[in-house]
């Protein structure tokens, strides 16, 4: 269900279309060429696995080769909130083992939407060409919305899943699935903040970090990347946090920067009906001993996403002594 969305980082998650929008998010570029194999769909006429400026009743035309022949899917529009409920989990890592199986799951999740549900079959030569039409009904879960709510934005679920399900494997096909981002959202989330334990503190001091307090926007790509891991099938790779601790500059020197030590995580969104818990940054980093003065610290967290380094990025004042 969606490899893509981590299209979404490219695309970004699929949503991902330009992923060299700085601020919001910042890309490195690619990281090198990812190879198809396998299956291929393209949505409206576009390799990108997302689907831009959508509403409700819009019909998405999908596309579909090297699918075996005569074969059963399922294909609906569901919140992202279904890629993050635990509960969700035997539907998004193919470990349901009968179409019964599949309807009791199904039947349990208020994220999905009854409505929504399609059920295409390739043809003789594994294509599939279908029309979505997407449903202007609601799911029984009041949060699982389509377009998303701006909190939900906020914490990475940056648009709706068009996902496909395998209904001989019981397995997403990632190559099916895409992400709808509707017209007036943003392509990505404001920048997350950064909160520390002290505005004062001393070379070689551990110093804490946290979002700031009643903080509205979070660390959204780690929720990107935990779904690109879930939904694709396999583990994301690591991503890397960096500190860095900066002197602005002066009349008389340039602006200097020192990389500090870090034992930092990024824990995606989480949802537990009716809750959903925003991404939290927590871990502390050590003051390195050249970073004395005035300084702005900053903490960048960068994952990669088909094949593109995206990051999140958040900066607070720190003054050092020795």
């Amino acid at each position: 269900m969606i490899r893509s969305l981590a299209r979404v980082g490219v695309a970004t998650l699929a949503l991902v279309g330009p992923l060299a929008v700085v601020g919001a998010a910042e890309s490195a570029g690619p990281a090198g060429a990812a190879g198809a194999s396998g299956p291929a769909c393209t949505f409206n006429g576009s390799a990108l696995p997302i689907v831009t400026g959508a509403a409700a009743g819009e019909r998405v035309v999908v596309s579909c080769t090297g699918l075996p022949p005569l074969h059963p899917y399922l294909m609906m529009e569901t919140s992202l909130l279904l890629g993050i409920d635990p509960k969700a989990a035997p539907l998004l890592s193919g470990s349901i083992v009968s179409v019964k199986g599949l309807l009791s799951l199904l039947a349990a999740l208020p994220e999905i939407n009854p409505a929504a549900l399609t059920f295409p079959t390739s043809d003789l030569f594994g294509d599939l060409d279908f029309t979505y039409t997407l449903p202007s009904s609601l799911a029984l879960d009041p949060n699982a919305v389509c377009p998303p709510t701006t909190t939900q934005i906020n914490t990475g679920l940056i648009g709706c899943a068009l996902a496909t399900i395998d209904l001989t494997s019981f397995k997403p096909l990632g190559a099916g699935s895409a992400v709808i981002q509707y017209t007036g959202d943003p392509l990505f989330p404001p920048n997350p903040t950064l909160a520390l334990s002290t505005p004062n503190a001393t070379v070689g001091e551990a110093v804490t970090v946290a979002d700031r307090p009643g903080a509205t926007t979070y660390w959204w790509l780690s929720t990107l990347a935990a779904l690109e891991s879930l939904l694709g099938g396999g583990a994301a790779p690591p991503p890397t946090i960096t500190v860095t601790l900066t002197k602005a500059a002066t009349l008389t020197k340039p602006a200097s920067s020192v990389t500090a030590p870090n034992a930092i995580t990024v824990s995606p969104a989480v949802y537990n009906n009716p809750v959903l818990t925003p991404p939290k940054i927590s871990g502390s980093f050590t003051v390195p001993a050249k970073a004395t003065g005035e300084r702005t610290v900053t903490v960048t967290y960068m994952s990669q996403l088909l094949g593109f380094d995206l990051a999140n990025s958040a900066t607070a004042p720190l003054r050092v002594r020795r």
